[in-house]
């Protein structure tokens, strides 16, 4: 890569950050970066996943005061949110890495989709029973499986759920959210760190940037829409699929 690719991903990181913290969908910004920097899928992937923790962690750090009380349920959804991120990992790893490029450009439509239609989602939320610690745990454990093999939009779909089965205000929720997405991130990095093809280069740009980015989105989500963002970042998404499924021809 060259330095300007590097400042780039410095570049896209700060947004990612600033949009993980706000609306939940940042590495459907950063992915397809990282596809146009020359990375292959698989290693944009476990790239992508890597280099957002730090933003995840500041992010969750400014939002902290929505986790208090919350230890009852992070006792439940944290270990379950932990193993489902570990099993999507050994699967990308184990799976043949034409599986995955065949499948990123799906995932990537998918979450760009569900990244639209989360204000939607979350008027089905409030018309919808709550507090169905059944279906909450087996949610997240599946969305943690997700997230360790395709990382892209799992904030989205973690506020989706919470939103659907737990009675809480949605700052609340949010931090709820951003803590998953920390820890689902890590998880799975782990394991990416000793036995996948990191590219380490681009992981320093995108920590320093979403390092910076995350506590910039909690300061900022008082002020800009995360509607809009959403918007942005759907159709951003769905070009980047559409160029992974061009190149698939």
């Amino acid at each position: 890569m060259t330095p300007l690719d590097l400042l780039e991903l410095a570049g896209t990181g700060v947004v990612a950050g600033t949009v993980n913290t706000i609306a939940g969908a940042g590495s459907l910004l950063t992915f397809p970066v990282l596809i146009a920097v020359g990375l292959s899928p698989v290693a944009a992937n476990v790239t992508n996943d890597i280099g957002v923790v730090p933003g995840n962690l500041t992010g969750t750090a400014a939002l902290r005061a929505g986790l208090a009380g919350q230890r009852r349920l992070l006792r439940v959804i944290v270990p379950l949110t932990l193993a489902g991120s570990l099993a999507g990992a050994v699967l990308l790893i184990l799976a043949p890495a034409r599986a995955f490029e065949a499948a990123a450009p799906g995932l990537l439509l998918a979450a760009s989709v569900l990244t639209a239609a989360q204000p939607r989602l979350a008027r089905l939320a409030q018309r919808a029973g709550r507090e169905r610690s059944g279906w909450l745990r087996v949610s997240v454990s599946a969305i943690a499986l997700y997230g360790g093999y395709f990382g892209t939009g799992i904030g989205v779909l973690f506020i989706a759920v919470l939103g659907l089965f737990l009675n809480q205000d949605l700052s609340r929720l949010n931090a709820v959210k951003t803590l998953l997405q920390l820890l689902a991130n890590a998880a799975a990095g782990v394991l990416f760190v000793f036995i996948a093809p990191v590219n380490w280069a681009a992981v320093l740009m995108l920590a320093l940037g979403s390092t910076i980015g995350g506590p910039l989105g909690a300061r900022l989500a008082r002020f800009i829409s995360a509607r809009r963002l959403r918007q942005v970042i759907c159709v951003a998404g769905i070009a980047a699929s559409g160029y992974l499924f061009w190149q698939q021809f």
